[in-house]
This record gives structure tokens, sequence and C-alpha cells, in this order.
């Protein structure tokens, strides 16, 4: 049996680096007791012979499909008794075997189990590269036990033979959609069910190195968890989960992965009571659609939410063209008819589009309380929106200006708060709403105008930002005056708020919430050709 010793003689230390392979001290002293004192440590290190995916490892560098592993001088490996650290050794050359010498200080005995540690697992931060995990969470341990202690010498039973304590993987990962593009996220999460094992925050660099949608990730092993993937791609979110899944330390892995886009985390503003018995949260903002490019049809995109309350995209009368906004990719101003879901397809137009006959607009639908982004023509327009999205009818807008608890004991409104007209940042006109139950700010102006429905000038309440996120925190709902549109052409841009509700008049009317700085109409109406503004609520249960 080939044995490692511990030398305290730096004579023998140069004699056992050369002749290693057959050095054993041979001591007939009576052993020592454990106590604490200085050894001069020198032990071979190997990282086995097996070189595949299923072999022990130290540092790591790919060549092909095989991770091989070497030392590299100067390389520190710390040795622990039970928990106590004694000190570490250094790498003596760059091989796959190597010596590693050093001095160690602590009580040490006949018997002892010493464990060999190179780094420190750190699996957070992590670029995606094979260069940052060898230089960052390559973490190998190798046990070895103490045969004899003599003097300074001490002798083990066999040499350290290092095993990685992580599974490496190479994950290229598609999009679920289409089972084909790739994504390139810049963030990544590795979550086994209970806590998130590793972090990656991607340069773009990375995906030169590694190739588009490639990333390396290195994980402590697990066995049976549920993991979950979680990707950043530009603004969107995209998961991947998988039950009962095994990494095993020491493996490497190399996987597909299909993850599928989340829905938007939307947020929601309340609660109002739309009827005595009804309430609602209103969406984040305002409603937009968007297609893919200029190039692509209309009814290639998708529905979503503005990402802020006041945001409005239409504000020219030259921004669109006659051929339907050609040279458009968003819009937020929309004809009255929804995805006319009931309606033979190819009938009616579509709401985004610059016909202007009323009647061309879902004629046969009466009222339209339903999900603007209802699929239609088999297109899957509002897959990101999440739902139970709705429009509020006419009467709910009504209830909405017109109630408060001095009128309706069974509503938790303050007869003090229900709108106001206001102007944000200095720019943006608009009127706020106020939830039920307000409570208004410390250290934020008071409000003017409260439920004013005469002529008030726009700047009677002026919040910046600061300010205005209070507000927004406290439930308020802000409705930009983002004008309308007649065809092709704008009007009103920042001094008029046009808000379809759900009711149909006639085939040819429905009715909209109106409001600028001399009146408040919830209950107007007009054709339905028109571009408005859409907001979206949902029930509150």
């Amino acid at each position: 049996m080939k044995k490692n010793v511990f030398v305290f003689s730096a004579l023998c230390l140069a004699t056992m680096t050369l002749v290693f392979s057959g050095c054993k001290k041979e001591n007939n002293d009576p052993q020592e007791p454990a106590k604490v004192q200085t050894y001069r440590m020198s032990i071979n290190a190997s990282k086995g012979t097996d070189q595949q995916a299923n072999g022990p490892r130290k540092v790591i560098g790919l060549d092909g499909t095989t991770l091989t592993a070497t030392w590299t001088t100067g390389d520190k490996v710390y040795v622990y008794k039970g928990g106590t650290e004694l000190g570490y050794l250094e790498a003596s050359d760059n091989n796959a075997n190597t010596q590693l010498n050093g001095t160690l200080t602590g009580e040490v005995s006949v018997g002892d189990e010493l464990t060999l540690k190179y780094l420190s697992a750190n699996y957070t931060g992590q670029n995606g590269t094979l260069t940052y995990i060898s230089a960052n969470c390559d973490y190998a341990t190798a046990s070895v036990t103490v045969e004899t202690v003599a003097g300074g010498e001490i002798t083990t039973t066999a040499d350290a033979n290092f095993e990685n304590q992580q599974a490496i993987v190479k994950f290229t990962l598609k999009d679920a959609a289409d089972h084909t593009t790739l994504l390139s996220p810049t963030a990544l999460i590795f979550n086994d069910g209970t806590a998130n094992i590793a972090t990656l925050t991607i340069p773009a660099a990375t995906y030169t190195t590694n190739d588009a949608g490639v990333l390396y990730v290195a994980v402590p092993g697990f066995s049976g968890k549920d993991i979950t993937l979680t990707a950043t791609v530009g603004s969107d979110t995209y998961t991947f989960n998988k039950t009962s899944t095994t990494l095993t330390n020491g493996q490497y892995y190399i996987l597909t992965v299909e993850m599928t886009k989340q829905a938007p985390a939307y947020k929601e503003y309340g609660p109002f009571s739309v009827s005595p018995t009804q309430k609602v949260n209103f969406a984040q903002g305002n409603l937009q659609f968007t297609r893919t490019s200029t190039f692509d049809a209309w009814s290639t995109g998708t529905f979503s939410f503005m990402d802020n309350q006041y945001d409005y995209i239409e504000t020219t009368a030259s921004q669109y063209c006659t051929d339907d906004y050609a040279n458009e990719t968003a819009i937020g101003l929309f004809g009255w008819a929804t995805s006319n879901i009931n309606e033979p397809a190819n009938t009616y137009y579509y709401p985004w589009e610059t016909d202007k006959t009323s009647a061309s607009y879902g004629s046969g639908i009466t009222t339209a309380n339903v999900n603007w982004a209802k699929d239609y023509a088999n297109y899957d327009w509002g897959k990101n929106m999440g739902t139970g999205w709705r429009t509020l009818t006419k009467d709910e807008w009504t209830y909405l200006f017109n109630t408060t608890n001095s009128s309706d004991a069974s509503v938790g409104r303050q007869a003090t708060y229900r709108f106001a007209k206001a102007k944000l940042f200095g720019t943006t006109y608009g009127i706020i709403l106020f939830p039920d139950n307000y409570v208004h700010p410390s250290g934020v102006a008071a409000v003017a105008g409260l439920n004013a429905t005469g002529n008030t000038s726009w700047n009677g309440n002026m919040y910046n930002a600061t300010d205005w996120k209070k507000m927004e925190d406290a439930g308020c709902v802000f409705l930009p005056a983002a004008g309308f549109r007649n065809g092709t052409s704008m009007s009103n841009v920042g001094s008029c708020g046009y808000y379809w509700s759900s009711t149909s008049n006639s085939g040819t009317k429905a009715y909209f919430a109106y409001f600028t700085g001399n009146l408040v109409l919830p209950g107007s109406l007009y054709d339905r050709y028109y571009g408005f503004s859409v907001r979206l609520v949902k029930n509150v249960e």
C-alpha cells in the first residue's frame, strides 16, 4: 500500500518529491500523543484517470463534449479535521496529477480523517461560461486517513483523489412557442424547488464565446427535486419546469431546454366601486396593440398594457398613413369593435383599422363586456395579458363618477373623493380617479376641484413624479387625455379624454366616458368607428 507522508524536514521533503511514489516513512518510535504542532505536508493529488463525463474533475476546461481537468501551479487546497481548518497546501505544477505542499498547524492523531477542499462553493453571479466556473465554482474535495504521526511527520493511507462537488450543465435555451428560436437571456435563475441554487448575470460576450442561446451553469448536485429555470430576455420572462430531477455531483450534462414566455406581472390599482355590489381594479395603463414589425399584417400582433398609467402613444395628426397605420408598430386608439368573437370571420373590421363606416365595427354586437384580447380568426392576441380583464359598461362608468357614501351607504367611497382633473410632471393632462376609502398621502398637496364636472383649470392639481407615486400607491388611477382618432386623423391630443364603455346604443353607436377641462360626461355617445382609448378592469371578488 502506497502511503503519503507529512514531513517537517526540508531535506526529507525534497527527497519525497523525487521518489514519492515509493516513499513510506518507516518509524519504529512510539506514536506521539495528539498535540498542537506544525507539520509540513506533501501529498500526491490526483483527479483520477477517467476524464469522461462521469469522472471526477478539478480545474475545468472543455474539449469537445469531454470535460478535462488539470491543476495549476499555486492552486490552494485547504485541509480540515472535522470542522477545524489546519492550513492550506499549494499545487506544485500544472498537471492532472500534482503534489500539494504546505504547512499545517493543529492536533492530528492516527486514524483521523482529513478533508481537503479546493475553492469554496459560490454559485451566485455566474456569467454562463466555463472560464467563470473554473475560477469561481470549481468546488472539489478529497478525503485521506492518517496512518502514523511521529515527530514532524504524518503518513496517510492513500493519495488525495479529488472529486467535484457540483454538476455542470451545458444548456441550449429555445422558445417553446416555435421550438426553434434560440433565447439568449441577460439573467438566469436556477431554483431546486426550495431555494435559488445558482444565479447568472449574462453579458452579450458570453454568447460570442458559447454560441447563441448556450449557457454553462454549475450547481450543487441534488436528487429528485422539482426545478425551475427563470430567464430574462429583454423585457420578457421565460420559465422552464421539470419534476423529479436529479443532477449528480461530478457529472457533466448537455441539455436542450424549451422555455415558455410568461405573461407580464401587470399592476392593478383600486379598488373602485362600480355598482352597489361590484368592485374593480384598473389595469396599470391604457390598452395597446403591437404588431411584430411594419412588414407584418396587424393580425400577427398582440394586446398588452402600456407601462404607466399616464402613457399614450398617438401624438400627432401626421402620425398615420392612409394604408391603416402602415408605418406604425404600436397603437392605443381603437374603434369600438371588440374581437368580434361571435361574428363570422372577415365580416367586420378589427378595432385598429381606419374604415369610417360604424356598421363595420361589430354591428351585430349589442354589448361588448368581454376581454378585448380574445382570440379571433385563430390569432391569440391577448396571450400575454392574463385572464379576467374587461371593459366597464356605461352604467359602471357613470356610477364610478357620480356615486359616493352620501347617496349609497353600502359603498365604501368617501363623499369628498371621486375624481379630479390634474396635470402630471408638468406635461400630461388627465383625470385622477380616487379608490374606495381613499386616504390622501401626507406631504402631498391637497386636491382641488374634487368632483367638479364644470369648467376647472387643468393646472389646479399639479403633481411631480414623487407625489404621483405616493397617490398611485394609495390606489389612484390616472386617465390621460389622449385625444381621439377619426380614420387617420388625430384630434384633441393632450386636451380631451375619450374612453370606450362596453355598452352599445345601436348598430352604429356606443357609449364612452368623456372629459375635458370644461366638463365630465361618463355616459357620452358616438359613432363606433372613432378611435378612443381603452382602460380595462378586473373584478374584485
